[in-house]
């Protein structure tokens, strides 16, 4: 390699605030390219990036360019998602079907090697394709539409966030640019990888990026990255990384295989401690999951589920599991939350003004001090939606001592025009859900 002239390095910073609708969630996207100027003053912190050689040999290019002198950014982008919240099956983005998610999902975890774990947490950040998110209009130059899955991995005491972002695109494989590409390789079906290894800091602070862009022969373009702030270690070698951006799996022209699953879809619940889904262990989840399966096994004639009842996942928020249902063949729906720290309910006077709306809760203790809270919402006091259609729902709560709380609530839509009196659909029956209420789950987490 040339020994050449060194440059300082600039990264351009733009802060972008989009508000699309109502419901707030937030949503980071990174990109950088380094070039070979100062660095740049952000609201009075420095942004600066790992300096760049150049003329320089890059393995795999025959010819290589000069580093950008004002190109490249960071870009975060926070959205709300209010009546367009995204969703598979987009008719603007057919090729990201559910089962194309779930097919991708699966191919990447399959990838990893035996040792490399995913750290426990909600399925939208543990490595699961997620929806297209098109911000429309308000989306900032530059910005293309794309499937993501991020996710947690360790690896031997090494941690960093991964991302991998997927997307048609039709720029073609573009040039070796000094800075932004360490080697580039052809794998044998003309998949084009470029990895690239680097740093920037911000504040003082720096974060530690390891990236592999594949540019598919169908136009795909995958960009697989890691990011770390404690070393430079990362839990994948760049050529392992390159290996996952390279999967033929994530082309858009690949059909998902027959019958793929969708993947898991995030459900959210209220927990009234401070934890966080890092509190969260996976032998307490395993052990819930093995409560709630006996308790259902238990149940005479228990209907068919979707998937097993044990299967929890940490919820959006808090350090609580949850799990959405639906029995097999209905509309009737199973939601299911495991949660710590509650105290314990305080049944209503049933004079007092707050108890003249919505459903009466009805409240009893069982010999163990765990109080079971139950409620009924008939059709006078359910949830009708915008296109007419009313949500019947059944709960029971259990709240032990210890402060775990399992509530357990199923639901049905219907429409009461396609029904005649008295033969509306219920949920699922008191006796189900308080019999998967009082799974003895002792602690959590």
């Amino acid at each position: 390699m040339p020994r050449g002239r060194r440059h300082d390095a600039i990264v351009d910073v733009s802060v972008i605030v989009t508000i699309v609708a109502i419901v707030a969630i937030g949503v980071v996207a990174a990109g950088l390219l380094r070039s070979p100027e100062s660095a740049v003053a952000v609201s009075d912190s420095q942004v600066v990036s790992e300096p760049i050689e150049y003329p320089v040999d890059i393995p795999g290019c025959s010819e290589v360019e000069p580093p950008p002198s004002s190109e490249g950014a960071i870009f975060v982008t926070s959205s709300s998602v209010g009546e367009d919240t995204p969703s598979y099956g987009n008719p603007a983005y057919p090729w990201l079907t559910s089962g194309k998610a779930g097919a991708m999902s699966a191919a990447v975890l399959a990838a990893l090697p035996a040792d490399v774990n995913v750290v426990l947490a909600a399925p939208s950040q543990s490595v699961t394709f997620q929806p297209v998110d098109d911000l429309g209009g308000a989306a900032p130059d530059g910005f293309e539409p794309s499937t993501s899955a991020r996710g947690e991995l360790v690896r031997a005491g090494s941690s960093a966030s991964a991302s991998i972002d997927v997307r048609p695109s039709d720029t073609g494989v573009p040039d070796c640019v000094a800075g932004a590409v360490d080697e580039r390789t052809t794998e044998p079906d003309g998949t084009v990888v470029d990895t690239n290894d680097g740093w920037y800091e911000f504040d003082g602070n720096r974060t530690h990026f390891r990236s592999a862009t594949a540019y598919h022969p169908d136009g795909t373009l995958v960009i697989a990255n890691l990011t770390a702030t404690a070393s430079d270690e990362f839990p994948l070698e760049a050529s392992e990384l390159a290996a996952i951006a390279a999967l033929p799996d994530l082309r858009v022209t690949v059909a998902a295989p027959a019958g793929s699953a969708a993947p898991r879809e995030d459900c959210t619940l209220w927990t009234s401690d401070s934890g966080t889904s890092r509190d969260i262990r996976a032998d307490s989840v395993g052990a819930a999951n093995d409560a709630l399966s006996a308790a259902w096994q238990s149940i005479p004639n228990a209907p068919a589920l979707d998937r097993p009842i044990g299967s929890l996942v940490p919820g959006s928020y808090g350090s609580g599991v949850c799990t959405d249902l639906e029995v097999v063949g209905t509309r009737v729906g199973l939601f299911i939350s495991v949660s710590g720290g509650a105290d314990m309910p305080v049944a209503l006077d049933p004079y007092d003004p707050e108890s003249a709306y919505g459903p009466v809760i009805e409240t009893r203790t069982l010999p163990d001090g765990s109080v079971v809270e139950s409620y009924d919402a008939d059709i006078m006091n359910s949830f009708v939606s915008e296109d007419g259609t009313t949500q019947l729902t059944r709960s029971v709560t259990v709240t032990r001592p210890s402060g775990v709380q399992v509530s357990v609530r199923s639901t049905v839509d219907l429409d009461p025009t396609q029904y005649a009196p008295l033969v509306l659909p219920e949920p699922l029956s008191f006796e189900v859900l308080d019999a998967v209420a009082q799974a003895p789950i002792a602690q959590w987490p």
